[in-house]
């Protein structure tokens, strides 16, 4: 069944002050190179750095008083361990998070750092969900898979509200895709709101379950996904996401990891933004006439900013 907007706004009225109203900002660069009117909605200045936060928080405020005592778990490797963590600490909720061993350590620190407990699993995606499994059924704690959970989509369409307030007139909004929840919600709340804006998804070439899902309007699966933009590489969209981006997303397009990376470098130049590979899809997919919406008034997301110093060194110096 379909989130609504009521349901999306009602979500969105508990988000927490902790949660920003991150801004539209309009860049002339991308504008003058693609002929569109080219604004960018900045998540990547988000709390944690990444638009994750918003669904974290709906789902863990809206856990019962038992639940809530007893924690409750997520399996992610980047951006949404992190959110879980922080909401987690700021909730007073014990969170524990599911990541492959091969995670970087960096990212399994981090996570640590917000608050969370981070519980390692084999380097396979079936082991992430055993491993979420088992813990809900040795410590009685709350394990949520957040491809199919309605808060997800909730949360995450508050930022599709956001855009319609901040740039009501725009022709159209481009979304990075990983599993299909944050495109979903955001399309939603659009669609919504004004059913002639335009809804783009954007995937990395080496991790493309929803593209592939999309063309072929049934759910496929990239078992392995290869690809710099290690936020996006959901093997398989959610059913319910998959659900929300049937109904409402206009069109899904493709980039290269190398114009991806050029779209962090191109963003840190033209706007003095710092954007992860995954968050800088949608900019590299303007950028390269990929998706040409000339005259048009768009809303490009940035949907994160957690990239590893060392990681955007080695960009900048790579020219």
């Amino acid at each position: 069944m379909l989130i609504n907007l009521e349901e999306i706004e009602q979500a969105r009225k508990e988000l927490p002050p902790e949660v920003v109203y991150t801004p539209v900002l309009r860049s002339g660069a991308i504008s003058d190179a693609t002929g569109a009117d080219v604004w960018l909605k900045a998540e990547n200045l988000q709390v944690t750095g990444s638009y994750k936060t918003r669904a974290a928080y709906t789902i863990l405020n809206r856990l019962s008083a038992d639940q809530k005592r007893k924690g409750a778990a997520i399996s992610s490797s980047g951006n949404f361990a992190t959110a879980f963590a922080y909401m987690g600490t700021l909730l007073g909720i014990p969170t524990a998070i599911v990541m492959m061993e091969k995670t970087s350590p960096y990212k399994v620190q981090r996570t640590m750092d917000y608050g969370a407990e981070a519980v390692l699993c084999e380097n396979h995606n079936q082991a992430r969900w055993d491993t979420l499994d088992r813990l809900g059924r040795e410590r009685g704690i709350t394990a949520i898979n957040t491809w199919e959970d309605e808060n997800v989509v909730r949360g995450h369409g508050s930022i599709g509200a956001e855009i319609m307030e901040q740039a009501p007139d725009l022709d159209a909004v481009i979304v990075p895709v990983s599993s299909g929840g944050l495109i979903g919600g955001i399309a939603t709340a659009v669609k919504t709101l004004n059913p002639a804006v335009k809804v783009i998804g954007v995937q990395p070439e080496g991790s493309q379950a929803v593209y592939r899902s999309f063309l072929k309007k049934e759910i496929c699966e990239v078992p392995e996904p290869d690809t710099v933009c290690d936020s996006l590489v959901a093997p398989r969209p959610g059913d319910l996401t998959f659900e929300h981006v049937m109904a409402y997303v206009d069109e899904m397009v493709l980039v290269s990891d190398e114009q991806a990376i050029d779209a962090v470098k191109y963003l840190i130049g033209a706007m003095k933004l710092v954007v992860e590979p995954g968050g800088a899809v949608g900019v590299a997919a303007l950028l390269n006439g990929i998706v040409t919406l000339e005259g048009k008034k768009v809303v490009a997301l940035l949907s994160g900013g957690n990239i590893m110093p060392e990681q955007l060194a080695g960009y900048l110096g790579a020219g």
